[in-house]
C-alpha cells in the first residue's frame, strides 16, 4: 500500500504534525498522515508519509513554515523496515 511513499517524517507533538500537514497541502505537496509505526519509538502518534521525489521540496517548506519535526526515515513499506536518515537540528 502506497509503495511510492518511501519517506516518513515524525514529530514530537500532534500540533506540529497537523501544522505540517496543513502547510504542505497548501503548498501542493502530496502527503499522507498515518499513525506512527510501532517500530519507531517517538512521542507523537502521527507522522507524514511522502515520496522521496518530494523530499527536498517538503523539507524546504516545513523549514520556511517553522515546523518542528523529529526524525526522517526511509521506508520500505513491503517489509515494514525504517532506516533513520536525519534528526531535527533546528
Amino acid at each position: 500500500m502506497y509503495a511510492e511513499y518511501n519517506r516518513l517524517l515524525t514529530f514530537d507533538s500532534v500540533h506540529q504534525a497537523i501544522k505540517a500537514e496543513q502547510l504542505l497541502i497548501q503548498t501542493g505537496c502530496d502527503v499522507m498522515v498515518i499513525p506512527t509505526p510501532r517500530e519507531i519509538d517517538v512521542s507523537c502518534g502521527q507522522c507524514l508519509l511522502f515520496s522521496s521525489a518530494d523530499e527536498s521540496r517538503i523539507r524546504k517548506a516545513i523549514e520556511k513554515g517553522q515546523v518542528r519535526w523529529s526524525k526522517l526515515f526511509r521506508r520500505d513499506g513491503n517489509n515494514r523496515v525504517y532506516e533513520l536518515l536525519a534528526d531535527y537540528e533546528g
